[in-house]
């Protein structure tokens, strides 16, 4: 785990600094406050920018770089599948079993009055239940800490992280979840990303395969084993 933890630093320590302020700000702030602070300052260029950059947090995305990593090794697809699957299904568990009442800012402040009016970006659906945690923001944040695992030049670990708190912002200023959402997304996401390759990686290692080394071949290249 040190050995992993090492070479995640770029993306964890910064990270943990991070936890520890939003943390801080959520527990001497009522939550309409901290989701108003983000939702109320706009401009027309970040609706423009937020409304498809917010995707990056959908599972599509995390698909996406998996099938990538095939043209790198089938190893680090098969790594990155077994992330995407367990952060997805803790995310689900989490919304679907345990945390099945809580509602998304539309519905929410439909019901409670005294608020400001939500900003709302045309063409994004509103989301009504189901808001905690944030799986977009889970997602996000095991994609990118997959990446900083695998990049050699480590300092790209603080690029990942800023896409990664971009992702999770985007919800919040999207209006489709609270900043306590978007916080618990981030530490499932990390943890459970921490969790799978710290058992993974040395099954793989005690249990070599050919086809680890394998990927898939480009056009006008032979394949490489």
């Amino acid at each position: 785990m040190l050995h992993l933890l090492r070479q995640t630093r770029t993306f964890l320590l910064p990270f943990t600094v991070l936890l520890l302020l939003v943390g801080t700000v959520l527990l001497a702030t009522p939550k309409h406050e901290a989701f108003f602070f983000v939702n109320g300052h706009h401009t027309p260029f970040f609706d423009q920018f937020f409304r498809p950059f917010t995707n990056v947090g959908d599972g599509l995305f995390y698909v996406l770089v998996t099938l990538g990593l095939l043209f790198v090794r089938f190893r680090w697809a098969l790594v990155s599948f077994a992330c995407f699957a367990a952060t997805s299904l803790a995310a689900q568990i989490g919304k679907q079993l345990i945390f099945t009442g809580h509602p998304r800012p539309f519905p929410y402040f439909k019901e409670h009055h005294g608020f400001p009016p939500l900003h709302v970006v045309e063409g994004v659906v509103m989301g009504t239940l189901k808001s905690f945690p944030s799986g977009h923001s889970t997602s996000a944040f095991s994609v990118f800490l997959l990446l900083t695992l695998l990049v050699k030049d480590k300092r790209w670990g603080y690029a990942f992280l800023a896409l990664a708190v971009l992702t999770a912002y985007s919800r919040v200023y999207l209006a489709q979840h609270f900043v306590e959402d978007v916080f618990a997304g981030s530490v499932l996401g990390t943890l459970v990303t921490l969790a799978v390759l710290h058992w993974l990686l040395p099954y793989l290692d005690q249990h070599p395969q050919p086809w680890h080394s394998w990927r898939l071949r480009r056009p006008g290249k032979r394949h490489d084993k």
